[in-house]
């Protein structure tokens, strides 16, 4: 899309200017930068004072994109909105510009049918394994260049929505999931796009070879014994065989997912790799398939906390299983207490994780479920703990809590959270 100069007058209401042509009384509608790379609840608002244009500079934001609709074009005069309402804008803080308290619901929209017509195309996919051709790889290709480009423009929205998981344990939902968390790792690692390209397409079909193994054994709920084990396993050879039926398949790619189950400490499968053996694509795809499985219940194993399996992959890697430095990109992205995490508050009352800022990790913004009593609220109360009242009651996270265990329904919970 091209964009006209700002000084000429737009056909449409909206249009890109460079933030130094940015002024008070303009309503912004968009930022040259993701929401994962700013510390603004949202991306679209009426811009009231001069040190709000100072704070988007001190982010790196160099372009906006201005709605001449809502707000003041750049040939118009500044409106000095402190003047005419200076009570109500002196001591305004972002998140009271900003009451939706987490991305903009275009952006959740836009993420949701990404997602939904990803896990649909790779869910054919799979299904047309008996007689697979080139034009099925060509199509879930395609999908990895658009979840790339989504994460490009929705990368916040996006990863939060893997958050919102319903639990959803199939193939194709774990394959997309991975893949976008896979790609968004790879971004912050600073991946370029052709890598991250093999790196989504690995991650997108890494488990395909479980669809040679029992569905008795993949929809088993007690624990594997053995033998389920072995079986198991055998997923990683299968998997390597189908893609070899795919002339055109990437050989990084292949191999990333022959190698997703292997280890830096060689306590992995299916050859017990050590070390730089293991390719660093693959240990972020490792990564990122072993946080998905967890949190969405995977291999007759329930579901768990998003804090809890965050805590999990960080104690494994401090063993020597994962890279650190690539769990703790995991960890920037999602926060220590990724979004839909339940919580104790030092106040004795319970909450769950709406959403994570980037710019405070340990302090994202929460909505109140129970107070001190274990009563709940009538009305709960959204709180941004990275910019509490200085007079008002000041709340902390003290730990996370296991939604089973304190008899709370996370289908629920996550329903109502956006």
């Amino acid at each position: 899309m091209r964009f006209s100069s700002p000084l000429a007058t737009p056909i449409a209401m909206k249009k890109r200017i460079a933030i130094q042509h940015l002024r008070p009384g303009m309503y912004i509608a968009g930022m040259d930068q993701s929401w994962f790379q700013t510390p603004f609840l949202r991306h679209k608002w009426l811009v009231k004072r001069e040190d709000e244009i100072t704070l988007l500079r001190s982010y790196g934001i160099q372009d906006v994109f201005i709605d001449t609709e809502k707000g003041c074009d750049v040939i118009s005069a500044p409106v000095n909105l402190e003047s005419t309402n200076t009570q109500t804008t002196h001591d305004v803080s972002l998140t009271s510009l900003h009451p939706d308290f987490g991305p903009n619901p275009e952006d959740i929209e836009s993420a949701r049918l990404l997602r939904a017509e990803a896990i649909s195309t790779l869910d054919v996919f799979f299904r047309q394994m008996e007689a697979p051709s080139s034009q099925h790889l060509i199509e879930v290709r395609g999908v990895v260049s658009t979840l790339l480009d989504g994460l490009l423009e929705h990368q916040a929205a996006m990863v939060s929505l893997i958050q919102m998981r319903r639990f959803d344990a199939s193939l194709a939902t774990h394959g997309v999931d991975t893949g976008v968390l896979a790609m968004a790792i790879g971004q912050e690692y600073g991946c370029d796009p052709s890598h991250l390209k093999h790196l989504g397409l690995a991650a997108m079909v890494h488990d395909i070879g479980q669809l040679r193994l029992p569905l008795n054994l993949l929809r088993k709920v007690q624990p594997y014994s053995t033998q389920d084990h072995k079986l198991i396993q055998a997923h990683c050879d299968m998997g390597e065989a189908i893609l070899n039926q795919f002339p055109d398949f990437p050989e990084e790619s292949k191999q990333m997912v022959l190698r997703h189950h292997e280890r830096l400490d060689g306590s992995g499968y299916p050859h017990g790799l050590k070390g730089k053996e293991i390719s660093e694509p693959t240990q972020i795809l490792s990564i990122a398939d072993t946080y998905d499985a967890q949190i969405s219940g995977r291999c007759s194993q329930p579901p768990v906390p998003p804090a809890r399996a965050l805590s999990e992959l960080y104690r494994a890697a401090v063993a020597g299983q994962y890279a650190i430095g690539l769990v703790q990109r995991l960890i920037h992205l999602l926060g220590v207490y990724p979004i839909g995490s339940l919580v104790l508050l030092n106040t004795g009352e319970q909450a769950v994780v709406v959403w994570v800022h980037s710019h405070s990790r340990m302090t994202p913004t929460i909505k109140l479920l129970k107070n001190a009593l274990g009563q709940p609220f009538e009305e709960q109360e959204i709180i941004d703990l990275s910019s509490q009242a200085a007079n008002g009651t000041s709340r902390s996270i003290q730990e996370s809590i296991d939604p089973h265990e304190a008899g709370w329904d996370m289908t629920k919970i996550l329903d109502s959270l956006w």
